[in-house]
Formats: C-alpha cells, structure tokens, sequence
C-alpha cells in the first residue's frame, strides 16, 4: 500500500511540473498572441530561435513576404534606414551595402525621386558624378541615345507640352491661336496668350531700358527642314544638332517659343547685354523660361542660348526658375502621367 502511495505522489509531482509548450514559452517571453500564432506557422527550427533571442525586429522582418532568413542579419543591420519591405528588397537584390547606403538615402529622399524609374536608378546608380547627376538622366531619358526611342508629344498638355529630342510634333501641327507680332514687338508669329504676355514684359523691360524685341517665333515642320538643312551643309551633323532641332522636334512648331535680342543685335551677341541679365531673372514673372540654360547641355541636348524663351505660364515658370531646373526635368516629375 506504501508503495502504491509514493508512486502516485511521483505521479502527482510529474504533473504538476509538466513541459511548458511552445505557446507558453513565447508568452512568458512576451510575444502577443497574434505573434504567437505566426511563430507556430514557422518549423520548429525557427520557433526554437525566438527563444533563443530573436527578438520583436527580427519577428517584423520574418513576417514580410520575400523574407530570407540567411538575409535576417543584413536586414537587421540596415533596419530603420529605409522602410523594412524596402530594406528587405534592397538586401535581397544585393544592392544594399555599407557603401551604397549614403546614394540610396540621397536617391529616395530627393524630390525629383520617380517611383516608375527606380529600377533605372538603381541600374545607373554609380554611373554618374552625383545622385543628383543620375536621377536627372534618368527622369529626362538622356541615358538614352539622342533621337532614338522617340515619342509624339501630347499637345493637350497645352502650355507644359514638351518637345525635345525624345517628344516630337507631327509634321502638320500649326496651333490655331497664332497672332501675327506687330512691329513694336519685332516679328513673326506667337500664339495669343504667350503674346500677351510678351507684351507685358516687353513694356516692363522697356521701362527699365531695354528694347527687347522677338526675332523669330512660330516655325512649321517644311520652315524648320529647311533651316536644319541649311546649318547641314556648314557644319557637321553632329555640330548642327547642338544649336538646331530637327523638323518636328523644334519647339518654334509650337507657337509657344519666342527668339529675342535687340534693335541692330544679332541673337548671338545677346548674351553679351545687360537685357539679357534683366530676362533671365524676370521672364517667368511672365511665365517664360529661358529653355535653355547655360550648363544644362548635357539634359536639354542644346547649348546655352540667352535669347530662346518659352511660355509655360507664370505658375509653372516661377517653379522652373524657383528649382533652378530645366523644363525637361520639371516636366518628367510634375507633369508628365
């Protein structure tokens, strides 16, 4: 009977101190119990490792689709530098590293930051002189070749349409709305708004002694083939390209572009005045730009010229000029779809 007694006490004892589950262990770590659940979906191996010290960053990233447990420690070690789906994107592309991290924090938090092109940013990520330099070839197609990959310009952008090296215009597009320039104004033809408002700045630039005047305006498609044609048989293609657009990819098609100097001045001497100095940092009170700035070559695919301005309205030229950008970029991040 004694011993009938005793081996039930060693039974009673077992029970009382029976193996806590794997359930009672996470919670007296502290897991939730919707964390709980999740760990228990994993094989044991895993729920072993919580235990062991794993702790609530490593549960967060585990629980991401795309997690890859050999990349645990990658993730861990670059978590709070970006968002964790990011994070773990980027270690598992092999593109988060110690010496990317700095370019890949410029490029996400820059203002200019495309999410469509981000593959193209990360492709070209070390190609430039600076992230800067990268994010504006790419948002403005330069890394492509000139004139390759070319596609028709959408008119109904209306004053932000963009024509360039990569936009073009069919070869019968003439806008409805062109005025002919009376002669106080100098001449050829503009459309009716971006006229207006030459007037408004030719009056205040007269004012403040300076007579400037448009020299040439709207082109069509034949006018601009056989102005291109011309500069052909002076200088090399390559040369010609740098001051002048092909047919159909000139924005004088647009009605929307004006070239300008003074009385008796050739356009090419312009930038040698003060009126010059006076355009370039008050047109967009009028809703100009100077379209092609100095030192922008390498985006715009054309030399400075002082004296080429195009309409885009006050609202969008003071942003342009606001940002010290050109009109390809600011038209790649806040107006193209």
């Amino acid at each position: 009977m004694k011993k009938i007694l005793v081996l039930l006490m060693i039974i009673c004892l077992c029970a009382c101190h029976k193996e806590p589950t794997m359930e009672e262990k996470l919670a007296e770590v502290g897991y939730s119990e919707q964390d709980i659940a999740f760990i228990m979906s994993l094989d044991q191996n895993k729920q072993e490792k919580f235990l062991e010290g794993l702790d609530e960053r490593s549960l967060r990233f585990m629980k991401l689709e795309g997690c890859i447990d050999d990349n645990l420690d990658a993730y861990l070690k670059y978590d709070g530098q970006f968002d964790d789906d990011k994070v773990v994107e980027l270690v598992n592309r092999g593109i988060l590293n110690d010496g990317s991290l700095s370019s890949l924090k410029e490029l996400y938090s820059s203002d200019y930051y495309l999410e469509k092109n981000e593959d193209l940013y990360l492709q070209y990520l070390d190609q430039y002189d600076s992230v800067r330099s990268m994010i504006e070839i790419v948002n403005t197609r330069r890394y492509k070749e000139l004139f390759s990959d070319i596609v028709l310009n959408d008119v109904s952008k209306n004053y932000l349409m963009l024509v360039n090296k990569y936009y073009s215009l069919p070869s019968d597009y003439e806008p409805d709305d062109l005025v002919e320039v009376p002669s106080e104004y100098g001449r050829g033809r503009v459309r009716q708004v971006p006229f207006e408002a030459f007037v408004k700045l030719h009056d205040d630039a007269l004012e403040a002694g300076y007579d400037i005047r448009i020299v040439s305006a709207y082109r069509s498609y034949d006018y601009q083939q056989g102005l291109y044609e011309k500069y052909l048989q002076v200088d090399p293609q390559e040369v010609v390209d740098t001051y002048s657009a092909r047919p159909g990819l000139s924005e004088h098609q647009t009605g929307l572009c004006m070239d300008v100097s003074l009385p008796g001045l050739s356009i090419d001497d312009f930038y040698l005045t003060d009126a010059s100095v006076w355009l370039a940092e008050n047109c967009h009170r009028y809703g100009f730009i100077i379209r092609f700035p100095r030192y922008k070559d390498n985006i715009t695919g054309y030399q400075w010229e002082s004296w080429h301005i195009r309409y885009l309205g006050v609202e969008a030229a003071t942003d342009v000029y606001e940002r010290g950008i050109t009109f390809d970029e600011y038209y790649a991040c806040f107006v193209e779809d």
